[in-house]
């Protein structure tokens, strides 16, 4: 049954290769290594080559190319200025005299390979020869707290520059003022009885590190302590990347200042531990997990006040709309959402329900937890350790006389069994599954226990989805290996992140009707397939395709989010 489904997608991915073989080798190159490409200054095999090497050697591609003489730093420079469309500044010019008056640790500038050239209405300029390299300057903007402008300068002058003024400096962990203050203020800091006093130095890293957050569009925190450092990682559009590492000591107080935030008891250390608190106006959801070396901090930004919630921008092609909208509209039935964690399930179940949201309907949800606070609807977190479960809470919906009843997640067949009853006696019920695909939606339902008829008689459709990473519209590039012409490059600028912005989904639906209840009866489910061929409902490989010829993602990111 599912060797079915596999094969197909295995001969879908060879046809696609087979198409697209140099597409395929050509999108792995990002950055200012794809930028060299496109204005041809480099091929692939010295792009591949070259940043092979330059990360081995634990050096900037740019540096690499200059040290080895593929390029000279002249040509580099100028072709980033006429692409980029970014100021250049000859750094023969340059004062070192400049770095105490820019407040700019010597560590960072070896650590990032940059120099600060000048500050101007509260933007820090700083001096790069890589102008792709987000990660640098996003990292400045956490170490500053200000924003940062990127100017080209020529390698070989920012190489020499470095060596003559900061050959002596060893990189001894982040060394920004505010970390400088902790580290040596340790009588400032004392833990007794759960009354927790603080630096201010240290009550402003913390907002420093939450405000940058917030302005980079994280979805996510990971506070990771180890046993001399710890490591802070950010979430972004699904890609989790280091931001910097502090010392253990600081960590330990950033996180129970963090507890205390969030109202969680700063004493215990042993057991994991789940809150929430608000800066502003953004709600943040933290847990905490103790490890070898103390505890792990992940803090998940809701991020509901800038949600659209708009169910015609999730992503649904046309015809996938149609039939969503249809059968959401429908005052019976169940409708199933399917992915793997992350897969943004719970955004389309919110963006139904934003568009049901009507007076004439009484809508209430159980969630585990309640993500995003929706107005006139009646929401439940679930509680189990007081027995307020899933199955629970559904009873007591049933007997509130209901319209629309939404579940966070279908786990057991209790909770599927009544979530059925309800679809069957008049109700429209929206939930979850963690399956890959369709099918394994109808299987899982029936390895639970429950009766094909059942199903048949319940569901009126199922949707399975995938988040993919969208090109940056200031900084994508047309392939030029592609003869299609339809294809784009990620490059990465300052507006974006590895080339990408923001993320889009891309859909498989199966509508229920009397072929497919029959194919279910009959258990020949690796059938629905081919029905869904026949039908034309895209498969999610070929939802992607059609994204990568819209021009709003690369073949390389549909084969990453789809294993392929």
């Amino acid at each position: 049954m599912m060797g079915a489904y596999g094969q197909l997608k295995a001969v879908a991915l060879k046809l696609t290769c087979a198409k697209h073989k140099t597409l395929m080798s050509n999108l792995i190159i990002t950055g200012i290594a794809s930028h060299l490409i496109y204005c041809g200054l480099l091929d692939l095999e010295t792009a591949n080559k070259a940043s092979f090497d330059a990360q081995r050697e634990r050096i900037p591609l740019v540096s690499y190319l200059v040290k080895h003489k593929y390029l000279t730093s002249e040509k580099i420079s100028e072709s980033c200025v006429k692409t980029f469309a970014l100021p250049f500044f000859d750094l023969k010019q340059y004062n070192a005299s400049w770095i105490s008056n820019l407040s700019l640790d010597k560590d960072i500038i070896r650590r990032h390979h940059i120099i600060p050239l000048y500050r101007k209405d509260n933007i820090l300029h700083i001096g790069i020869s890589d102008p792709t390299d987000r990660t640098t300057i996003d990292s400045i903007f956490f170490y500053t707290g200000i924003k940062v402008s990127p100017v080209i300068v020529d390698e070989q002058l920012l190489s020499d520059l470095i060596d003559k003024h900061y050959s002596t400096e060893t990189a001894n962990g982040i060394e920004i003022g505010l970390l400088n203050q902790i580290f040596f203020e340790e009588n400032s800091f004392s833990v007794n009885e759960n009354i927790v006093s603080y630096d201010e130095p240290l009550v402003k890293f913390v907002d420093n590190i939450l405000e940058h957050a917030i302005s980079r569009n994280v979805s996510d925190i990971h506070i990771e302590p180890y046993e001399k450092q710890c490591r802070i990682r950010y979430r972004q559009d699904g890609i989790l990347s280091e931001v910097t590492e502090i010392p253990i000591n600081v960590a330990l107080r950033l996180i129970t200042r963090l507890k205390v935030i969030a109202k969680l008891d700063i004493s215990e250390k042993r057991l994991p531990q789940d809150g929430r608190f608000q800066i502003n106006t953004r709600q943040f959801r933290i847990n905490t997990c103790p490890t070898l070396f103390g505890e792990k901090i992940v803090l998940r930004l809701l991020n509901s006040n800038k949600l659209m919630l708009d169910v015609n921008a999730l992503g649904f092609s046309d015809k996938q709309l149609t039939i969503f909208l249809k059968k959401i509209s429908q005052p019976q039935g169940l409708i199933l959402v399917t992915g793997p964690t992350g897969s943004g399930k719970t955004i389309t179940l919110y963006s139904a329900l934003q568009f049901l949201n009507q007076d004439n309907k009484n809508i209430s949800t159980v969630e585990d937890p309640i993500e995003i606070q929706l107005p006139y609807i009646n929401q439940v977190n679930i509680h189990p350790k007081i027995g307020l479960t899933f199955s629970k809470v559904l009873r007591s919906f049933l007997r509130q006389d209901p319209d629309i009843i939404m579940v966070g997640e279908i786990r057991d067949q209790e909770t599927a069994e009544i979530a059925i009853q309800a679809a069957q006696t008049g109700h429209l019920v929206l939930s979850t599954l963690h399956t890959n695909n369709t099918i394994e939606a109808i299987t899982r339902l029936q390895s639970m226990g429950i009766e094909s008829y059942k199903i048949i008689s319940s569901i009126s459709l199922i949707v399975t989805q995938r988040l993919i990473r969208k090109l940056c519209p200031h900084c994508k590039q047309p392939d030029l290996f592609s003869k299609e012409k339809l294809a784009f490059l990620a490059v990465g600028c300052q507006y974006c992140f590895q080339g990408y912005q923001g993320r889009t989904a891309i859909y498989e639906c199966l509508p229920f009707n009397d072929t497919v209840k029959q194919l279910i009866v009959n258990s020949k489910l690796q059938d629905l397939l081919n029905f869904m061929k026949n039908e034309e409902h895209d498969l999610l490989l070929e939802s992607g395709h059609k994204k990568i010829f819209q021009g709003l993602t690369t073949l390389s990111e549909i084969y990453r989010v789809l294993e392929q």
